[in-house]
């Protein structure tokens, strides 16, 4: 009895080891038929991190070649410019205004020094001064307040590189330009072609959001031709320079249009408010010399 009590127990437990085996190979088939269908419809993910960085390295040559063929100025502040998204989105401005890149390149500091303390500055400080005049009459108790001083490019880089509406749109455009280096059909081994492509490309881009500074030595601030304003009451900022406060600060306090009031009355010199992108206290300044012409 005992003899076969022990033999059934010995059964009992190889039929338990033998069904374990066949699980576990039955387990193992299905794994790999999973991992095989995976394998035809998706790339390894190495693969797909090849062909990220290849994009990625494609651009980067297109940007330099594109900006050192542009303007020696193009290239300085492109190479001074973090990320491959937003290089690409300045570089879209660049191209967009190559016709124009002499006369709106931002002043050097040369230029800058020469200017400061010239007639036309003094103009502006006047025309400055009778717009806050008119503003003080028209609102007692609060008065405006304005940065006189050149944006250098410096400057320009370093807001354009933190600002938070260019890092979304650049973003986007990022994507958007590895998409095309990635088709078969760009032509990535013929350079001339791929720098065709790439400034066709860019130059039709429409980014969004809609940046809220200009591309680095574009601004219309760099050759003072443009004003911002705020408005203070005493030590505090009412309505200040901060895009996300336009419509509560500025619209529906109803600053935006005392201001545009007050630069009407008191000055031929300023054009404005910028429109695009919805900016209320930007003005642009337009000296004597520019607007007799």
């Amino acid at each position: 009895m005992l003899a076969l009590a022990a033999a059934i127990a010995a059964n009992e437990r190889g039929a338990r080891v033998l069904n374990t085996r066949w699980s576990s190979l039955y387990l193992e088939r299905l794994l790999l038929a999973g991992l095989l269908a995976v394998g035809v419809n998706a790339p390894p993910a190495h693969a797909a991190d090849s062909q990220a960085t290849d994009a990625g390295d494609t651009l980067e040559r297109l940007i330099a070649d594109i900006g050192d063929r542009l303007d020696p100025r193009v290239a300085y502040s492109l190479s001074h410019i973090g990320g491959t998204g937003r290089r690409l989105l300045a570089l879209r401005s660049y191209l967009r205004s190559s016709d124009r890149l002499a006369e709106r390149w931002s002043w050097s500091q040369e230029q800058i020094s020469a200017y400061e303390g010239s007639p036309e500055h003094r103009d502006l400080l006047t025309e400055i001064e009778k717009v806050r005049e008119a503003f003080a009459r028209s609102n007692p108790g609060y008065e405006l307040w304005i940065n006189p001083q050149v944006r250098s490019l410096d400057r320009q880089l370093e807001s354009w590189n933190a600002n938070e509406s260019v890092t979304e749109a650049a973003a986007g455009l990022a994507t958007a330009a590895a998409a095309l280096v990635g088709t078969p059909s760009f032509p990535a081994k013929d350079p001339a072609q791929a720098r065709r492509a790439l400034e066709t490309f860019l130059q039709g881009f429409r980014p969004t959001p809609t940046p809220t500074v200009a591309a680095p030595g574009l601004s219309p601030h760099g050759q003072m031709r443009a004003v911002d304003f705020q408005v203070h009451q005493g030590d505090r900022i009412v309505a200040g320079t901060t895009t996300a406060t336009i419509a509560t600060e500025w619209d529906a306090a109803g600053w935006s249009e005392k201001l545009d009031s007050a630069v009407r009355a008191a000055s031929r010199r300023f054009v404005g408010p910028l429109a695009s992108p919805h900016e209320p206290w930007h003005y642009t300044y337009s000296p004597e010399a520019v607007a007799a012409q």
